[in-house]
Order: C-alpha cells, then structure tokens, then sequence
C-alpha cells in the first residue's frame, strides 16, 4: 500500500458532507517531503520534480494572493497542456482559489461563454488571450521571472468542503454547466482508486485528455497524490495512434486512461507497427462503452499483463463512481456472436464511499433486472451548478435513505440494470428518447441492438432530418477495415440492405433506422467522445474521424 493511502489525512470515516479532511495542496505537500527528487510532471520542454513544483507553486499563489487576497475567488487556466497547468492548478488552490479549465484548444466561443458564466476574477495564461477574455484581468505566465529563492505560500485556511475546481459540462438543453467539486471529493476518488488500483509511487501516468475534461481530473490528481510521475501528452501526439503508442513505451507509463474508441485506433496501430507499451499495468477505459473485442485484439499482441477495468462516471460525482475489473476467463472466453461482438455495458460496482441506486419513475428502487434511473449518493457528489440554484436543487435533491433521514442524490439521468451478482449494467441515457412518428424510441436501446449487426465494428444511432423534413432515425456505423464488406457502391448497397434485414428482425418497424452511412470513422470531440452533434447534423460532408498513424 502507498504511503498516500497509509496517511490518517485520507482516514475513511469521514462522512461524505463532512468539511473536515484534506486539502489537495496539503496532500501533494506531503509527496514533496517524502520525495522531493523524484519527477513530478513531465513535458517536452521541461521536467519538475516534487520539490520544484511545490516552490513554483508557493512562488505563484504568492502572486495570486497578492492580486486576489480574499480566498474563494474563481480563476480561469488558459494555459497550453503541459507541466505549468499543473503548477498553476495548485498555486490557486495554495492561494485559497478556485480554477476554472480554459483548455485554448476549445472553440473561442466555448471559452468565451465559460469565462462569462463562472464570473471570472483572474485569468491566467501562458499567450495572447481572445478579446473577450481581455476584458477580464489577466496574469501572464510567461511574462513573470520567479526569483531564486523560496517565496512561502501565503497562509490561507481553508476547508476541504470548498470547491477545488468548476469544470463545464455540457447539458442536455445545450446551455453548458459549471460543476462544483471540492478538495475531499478528489482525496476520497484518490484514495477508493488507490485500493482498487493499488496505486505505488513508481507508477507512470499521461496527462491524455483536455484538462477542461473532468477525467483529467483522476490523471493529474491520481498521479500527484500517489507519488507517481506525469507525463503530459502534446496535442499532436494525443493525435496519432502509433506516436502515443511510441510515447507509451519510451516514457514506461503503467497507468493509462483512455476513451474506448481512442483505444481502438492504438490496438490497430500496435498490431500494424508490433509497438507494444509493456510495462503497462492498467488501462482505465471511461466515457463510452468498451468492446472486448478490442482489448482480445490488444492482448493478442502485446500480452496479458496488462489489466483492463470499465469505469462508469459522471462530472457531477467526480470522475468515477463505479469499477470493473476484466478477469482474464471472460477475456479468453470465445465471443457468442459471428462476428465477435462484446461490447461491455456491465459498468461494476460503486467504488468506496460511492452510491448507487437504480430508480424507477416514482423514485422507488426497481426490482433486478429492471431498467431505472441511476442516482449516486456519497463521497463523489458534487456542490452543484455554478451560478444554477433552480436546476442544482432539481439534479441534486435531498432524497430519503434507508434508516431514516435524508441525504443529497445526483439525479444522472443514465439508465441502468441491477444485476443478479450485484453488478450494475448500463442501458443507455433517459434523454436519450426521441419521438419519430408519435413514436418515443431509446436511442441507446436501439445501438444496443444493431452492435452485433454483421460487419459493423462502431455504431451510433441519432436523431436527423430528412430531405422532405421529416425526423428520422439515421445509423453511422464503421466496418473492421474501415471499408464496406464488398467493394463497389453495389457491394455496400447489399451490405446495407442486410444491416435493413437485421434491424428488422431485431426492432419493431417504427426503431429500424431509415438511413445506413458508412463512415471510415467517427467523428469524436474534444473530450475523444462520438460527437454526436455533429452526426446530428446530417447531411453533410462527413466529420474527420480521429488520426490512426
């Protein structure tokens, strides 16, 4: 067990509302004063130990506090990825602050609207910001000289309920949200992954994703607080499957988190290149739904050593709220269907100090194997929407709990399946339902169908409009060589006419899809997620899919 999951500070008894417990500042002090030599964070202009860290962060929140004196400011990151995100993160929390991601490499527009909506008291950034953020004050980084010496941090108390960062989601009317997560929130991630994971302080890590994506919250945080060393990943690299799977192997990394169709395109590279990442412990797959096909495609290749767990998580319970580890029996076990399909919608158990509820619509716990709404409760729920007390008190109720009294639920708006061992299975979002011809069709229901139709690797089922303007179910899908089955447009015109004949005898006619296109990939965002918006907005040239060399 690591010394971060020995510490009394990270003792689990805390209640979930308690404000007592650690700051994460104060916890990261700790791993500089247990190794304060070992790299920290690594970028490819320069690498930080623990030590260098801590005194550049000192030497920042003193700048900050100078600026911004009162505590509980909240303070926007337009900072590109790399080791000075992740001095400038502590450096407002040291400083008694909040930060607010402000990844440059999202839309001006995005920013824009972030910065207005969270109300902005400081910016920080490392380049020229756009218009609308100069009109806030602005601290550049890379106009300022640190000095020699030390500079202390300035002594700001604070409390382990207070927000560490506001992170914005997007919400199903479109308007995005800003989620408030406090310090003990990520402590209590830390240290329920840290058992599952046993965690060690000669783990490697990658900053993978956009820090504006709450699962780089679980890369910088899991790394930091165990010791560990964090590799940040540049954009490009991120970018082309055979340079992440060069990078995964030249820096040693032992923890990776990855969206599910990312790892798809690093399994095809790694068998087409035989670049293997072998000192790999754990890859952690998130946002979407895993296909065992490509992890037996992976383990062909590179081995089994590697362990492969699906999580299942929400921005507003704080990265994970379940864990689900692959045994090697079901990995080794020969797929059912023809084509090999196993997509995994069994997302586990909650972690420590996390609860799950699976609820009909009257609020009452559904029977197993009944379908229902997710509700999480504990250690991972979140403060609220920024600036949204109306829509707070609606997805964040105070709901009974078995023995009396009361305690504050997130409403996911998810759907899942309590199963017989326990294990929960994910069917899918309530929101999902679109109504085609008086119709109400889920469309998770519907994917959930069609994954196993013959030659199709990825699907994607949206809502889209047709010619005459009428609404439509329309299907995306890819083919395992990224091409139809049969070339020609004949062969793909039979080839669609077959996925027709399977949809048929799987849904009833009013769910059968009206258009097939195939695409060579699907398009993602900058989350890596399937950018459904723009599927959605259908006809039209089709969107890039991902880099795969």
């Amino acid at each position: 067990m690591t010394d971060l999951l020995r510490t009394d500070l990270l003792r689990s008894d805390l209640p979930a509302d308690s404000p007592a417990g650690p700051l994460l500042h104060e916890l990261f002090r700790e791993q500089a004063a247990r190794h304060p030599d070992r790299i920290a964070v690594r970028d490819t202009r320069q690498s930080l130990t623990y030590a260098q860290v801590d005194r550049r962060s000192d030497w920042l929140a003193a700048q900050l506090h100078s600026r911004c004196p009162q505590p509980g400011v909240l303070v926007g990151l337009h900072l590109e990825r790399g080791a000075d995100v992740v001095v400038a993160m502590l450096a407002v929390l040291k400083s008694g602050h909040t930060y607010v991601p402000l990844d440059p490499g999202y839309p001006v527009e995005r920013l824009l609207f972030t910065a207005r909506d969270a109300r902005l008291g400081l910016v920080l950034s490392d380049q020229a910001v756009p218009a609308g953020l100069a009109e806030l004050p602005v601290l550049r980084l890379d106009e300022l000289t640190q000095p020699d010496g030390a500079v202390p941090a300035p002594p700001v108390p604070g409390t382990a309920d207070a927000p560490a960062y506001v992170i914005y989601t997007s919400g199903s009317t479109g308007r995005p949200k800003g989620v408030r997560v406090p310090h003990r929130n990520v402590a209590a991630l830390v240290r329920a992954c840290g058992r599952r994971y046993e965690l060690r302080h000669d783990d490697v890590w990658t900053l993978f994703h956009s820090y504006s994506f709450d699962f780089s919250v679980w890369e910088i945080w899991g790394a930091l607080l165990s010791g560990g060393t964090l590799i940040v990943v540049p954009h490009p690299t991120a970018a082309s499957a055979q340079a992440t799977l060069r990078l995964l192997t030249d820096e040693g990394v032992t923890v990776f988190n990855v969206v599910p169709s990312v790892f798809r395109h690093l399994t095809r590279a790694a068998r087409r290149t035989g670049l293997v990442p072998s000192a790999l412990r754990y890859v952690i797959f998130g946002g979407e739904s895993v296909d065992i096909r490509d992890v037996r495609a992976w383990r062909a290749v590179a081995g089994r050593e590697t362990r492969f767990v699906n999580t299942y998580g929400i921005t507003e319970t704080t990265v994970f709220v379940t864990y689900r580890l692959f045994t090697d029996e079901e990995l080794d076990r020969e797929p059912d269907a023809p084509d090999g399909s196993a997509f995994a919608l069994d997302i586990g158990e909650p972690l420590d100090g996390w609860e799950l509820r699976v609820v009909g619509e009257d609020g009452a716990p559904v029977a197993p194997g009944e379908t229902g709404e997710i509700l999480v409760a504990g250690s991972g729920v979140a403060l609220g929407y920024l600036h949204r007390p109306e829509l707070t008190a609606e997805r964040f109720p105070l709901l009974p709990v078995p023995g009396g009294g009361t305690r504050r639920h997130y409403r996911s708006g998810d759907l899942a399946r309590l199963l017989p061992d326990g294990m929960f299975c994910y069917a899918g979002r309530a929101d999902d339902q679109v109504k085609v011809n008086g119709f109400r069709i889920e469309l998770g229901e519907v994917e959930a169908r069609l994954q196993d139709a013959p030659g199709v690797r990825e699907l994607v089922v949206v809502r889209t409009v047709s010619r005459i303007g009428e609404p439509m179910l329309t299907a995306f899908y890819t083919t395992p060589d990224t091409a139809p089955p049969t070339a020609g447009l004949q062969g793909e015109r039979e080839h669609q006419e077959r996925l027709t004949a399977h949809a048929r005898r799987a849904l009833p006619a009013h769910m059968v899809p009206g258009l097939w296109v195939h695409l060579a990939g699907l398009p993602v965002n900058p989350s890596g997620k399937t950018d459904r918006k723009a599927l959605s907005a259908w006809p039209g040239q089709p969107p890039r899919p991902p880099s795969a060399g």
